[in-house]
């Protein structure tokens, strides 16, 4: 009997311990995703490291196709003494059978060396290698190097690089400083050191880890006290080296765990502008960027909100079904849907893997857009960009997918490479990527839109060789206008189509009049009526076209506002949502406007153009700012969320694009960059400049070349012979009416619009600046310091010096009129 008391307790105890450590799991495990991977071939192609410095850095991704200079500012690569540069490539499942490279100027336009390298070592999946690169390079010059791998599997992989052969001694100790300031940053004690480089300012916003600054508090730099720790190891890039100015970017993934035991994972980027003398180097920006990787737990569906966590804004976006049941969102590159339901959640696209170590399925050079989402949870949506794994990687473009919810299948409809950078093709998808009715697709790439049949897989030339202030997108995508000229300011008719039925119609100036295209409220075209001969010129040059009347037109152009005032020019418009800017204008001389004031045109109802609309925020105690998805009704209490993927990826209708159109001649194209990324495109120089301005940046042509940096500037510098300096630019004033390089090599710019301090820039580049006067004639500006400005006057011959505020003021009052040089090989 005790034998059988006994075998009770202990079978009881044994069903306690059990039934505890099943609830015990199942709490542990509540919040963990049980996602399914959808099958998609891992990544395989080598990854390829420079030896610089005694690091092993500058990690290059490869790509199948070739994508010219594209890539260029990926990463600069300092070659060594003898130019003999060593690299690492791990191969993973791409092996090695041949080395070889080529070496051209960073406009492409000659071939300076290519050369099959022998002798290179493999050993258990690592191959290293020397380039032998020749004595054929000017020395302080850059050049892109297209480092070719043979594989057995993947054919030509291309890596491409800029070098440069320098003397620079301080290169080093600009890399070192940023891994250094960037290990510190987790230990709060070591991290006070970093306090120097600090310029914490009051007005910084110190509520969110998603973006920090040099000008955020010392809390901020140091994680707000979470206890993160890096996972892997980190990855340095020198970006940049511009005379006494560098970038360095630094690349690494962290993680922590939460208060629920689960480990949380982020995608941590540190970029770092700097600027040395002979004294020490100075940190003229910080920034670091922290996107969490959203895991699908149960516990971040919560109330009426998906909890994507810290997140930068530009890492989220979302979509709803017309019934708002289905919510289609990407947080941090991954495209997710969730039914408020049913509460089903499925991570429809990653590059993520299960298996991978990360540095090439986390390479962060793509991103997916939503397109349309159905009632019964279908998505069509593209993914742009660097393919990491799958059938095309390697490659660059877009594809368009669609998700069927029905079979749980994600199906390619086409794929369309494009040798263009991630973030230059970011910029055309922003302005333009839309689905239609009837199956067509439409999309901006290199300042043409091209529409897509995807039926038939074909596509048609909607318009070419659009120039900055021609056409004018919706805000949300589905109209188009397009002027018929390739001078924006000479245009006689507007093409206007609404991208949801194919329509097209056209809009003609009055009684034989120009007009220019403004922008859309909601679905209602905004544009602009002018008369040939009122373009307003100053110093040879049309700055604008004054219009005489703006009209607002619905889809069948009937006329909805006509804002015009007898006497008065609208001299610019800028249509920001539901409001259109104007400045109005009177006309004195034959081509000279006076503005006297501004206006608004309000529009009452809705235009639903908030990017941000259906993503929220509250600030946590620990995490501070997280980002969410606003749902349309609470979680359920205890609902458990499944979480699915994909079950089956099919490309068997799949087609392959090749969007082609020959491009007129372009006016010449600035690109403003800053903080490690590109922030815009732009025709008009100045505008370029006040782009990069705000982050320590820089401006390049299409040639790769950089043609202005705030960064690298020396505290004073005179031009010797000033009136032969003059002449190189003097002597192309006739026929200057826009930027232009001239067959001299003088690389004329109009700066109109930039700041005296900005154009300085061009003096310490050894190239005079003319500069116009009130009286209409122009001056030379040839040096500076830290008081003065030094001016040469051509018409009376006479030098002289201005106080620096005083001239500053002197010439923002003339609007700074500057016009400015640089002498290209």
């Amino acid at each position: 009997m005790n034998n059988i008391i006994k075998r009770i307790v202990i079978l009881l105890g044994i069903f306690i311990v059990a039934v505890a450590g099943y609830f015990f799991w199942s709490q542990r495990s509540a919040g963990k995703s049980n996602t399914v991977y959808v099958s998609m071939e891992e990544p395989g192609l080598p990854v390829v490291y420079m030896n610089m410095f005694d690091r092993t850095m500058n990690c290059l991704h490869g790509y199948t196709m070739e994508m010219g200079n594209a890539e260029a500012r990926t990463a600069l690569t300092v070659l060594p003494a003898d130019r003999s540069l060593q690299i690492t490539a791990q191969e993973y499942k791409g092996e090695v059978i041949g080395v070889h490279y080529e070496i051209r100027t960073t406009d492409m336009s000659r071939l300076v060396e290519r050369t099959d390298v022998s002798g290179y070592q493999e050993n258990d999946g690592t191959l290293t290698a020397v380039l032998p690169i020749q004595n054929l390079l000017t020395k302080e010059k850059e050049y892109l190097l297209d480092l070719m791998l043979d594989t057995a599997d993947y054919g030509t992989v291309h890596y491409y690089t800029r070098i440069i052969w320098t003397d620079n001694a301080n290169i080093q100790a600009m890399i070192d400083l940023a891994a250094n300031f960037s290990s510190k940053t987790y230990n709060y004690d070591l991290a006070r050191e970093l306090t120097t480089y600090l310029e914490s300012s009051e007005t910084a916003d110190n509520s969110s880890l998603a973006h920090v600054s040099i000008n955020n508090s010392f809390n901020q730099l140091t994680w707000a006290g979470l206890a993160i720790q890096q996972v892997g190891e980190s990855r340095i890039n020198l970006k940049e080296l511009d005379g006494i100015m560098g970038e360095v970017e630094i690349a690494y993934e962290v993680s922590r765990e939460n208060e629920k035991g689960y480990t949380e994972y982020y995608e941590v980027t540190d970029h770092f502008t700097m600027k040395w003398n002979a004294q020490r180097i100075y940190m003229m920006n910080y920034n670091r960027e922290m996107n969490q990787i959203f895991e699908g737990w149960q516990e971040l569906y919560t109330g009426k909100r998906i909890i994507a966590g810290i997140v930068g804004d530009d890492q989220i976006s979302t979509k709803k079904s017309p019934d708002q049941n289905t919510i289609a969102f990407v947080s941090n590159r991954d495209l997710w849907t969730y039914d408020q339901h049913d509460g089903d959640a499925v991570r429809v696209f990653s590059f993520r893997s299960g298996t991978d170590d990360g540095i090439r399925s986390s390479f962060d050079r793509n991103n997916c857009k939503i397109l349309s989402v159905e009632d019964d949870g279908s998505v069509d949506f593209l993914v742009y960009g660097y393919m990491n794994r799958g059938i095309h990687e390697g490659r660059s473009g877009v594809v368009l997918y669609h998700y069927n919810h029905g079979d749980n299948t994600l199906e390619e409809r086409f794929f369309a490479p494009v040798s263009r950078s991630y973030e230059a093709l970011k910029s055309d998808v922003n302005q333009l990527a839309y689905l239609g009715d009837a199956d067509m697709f439409y999309m901006m790439l290199d300042h043409a839109v091209y529409g897509v049949d995807l039926n038939s897989r074909e596509y048609v030339l909607i318009a070419k060789n659009l120039s900055e202030g021609s056409y004018a997108v919706g805000a949300e995508g589905q109209r188009l206008a397009w002027q018929d000229a390739d001078d924006i300011y000479g245009a006689s008719k507007i093409q206007i189509m609404n991208l949801d039925t194919g329509r097209k119609l056209e809009i003609q100036g009055e009684d034989g009049g120009l007009v220019r295209a403004l922008g859309y409220v909601g679905n209602d075209f905004v544009y602009g009526l002018a008369r040939e001969g009122d373009a307003w010129r100053s110093n040879s040059r049309i700055i604008e076209l004054p219009m005489y009347a703006v009209q607002i037109v619905d889809d069948d152009l009937n006329v909805q506002k006509r804002y015009e005032k007898p006497g008065k020019y609208v001299s610019s418009v800028t249509v920001d949502y539901s409001r259109v800017h104007l400045n109005e204008a009177v006309q004195i001389g034959n081509q000279s406007y006076y503005v006297t004031g501004e206006d608004t045109i309000v529009c009452n109802e809705d235009t639903g153009t908030d990017p941000m609309k259906g993503i929220g925020w509250f600030a946590s105690d620990i995490r501070e700012r997280l980002s969410f998805i606003q749902l349309n009704q609470d979680v359920k209490a205890n609902r458990t969320i499944k979480t699915t993927a994909p079950k089956k990826m099919t490309h068997d209708e799949s087609g392959e694009l090749t969007l082609t159109t020959e491009k007129a001649a372009q006016k010449m194209v600035f690109y403003a960059y800053g903080a490690g990324h590109l922030k815009g495109i732009y025709q008009n120089f100045a505008e370029a400049v006040q782009t990069a301005y705000a982050d320590m940046g820089y401006v390049t042509g299409e040639d790769q070349t950089i043609l202005w940096n705030r960064v690298n500037r020396t505290n004073q510098r005179n031009i010797r012979e000033v009136q032969a300096a003059a002449y190189s630019l003097e002597q192309h004033l006739d026929d200057f009416d826009t930027s232009q390089l001239y067959d001299d090599g003088v690389l004329m710019l109009d700066a109109r619009g930039c700041s005296l301090s900005q154009v300085l820039y061009f003096i310490d580049q050894g190239m005079p600046v003319l500069a116009y006067t009130d009286a209409g004639q122009h001056v030379v500006i040839y040096g500076f310091d830290a008081y003065n400005i030094s001016v040469y006057d051509p018409a009376g011959g006479s030098y002289y010096k201005m106080g620096l505020n005083d001239a500053a003021a002197y010439f923002d009052q003339l609007k700074n009129d500057f016009l400015c040089g640089l002498k290209k090989n």
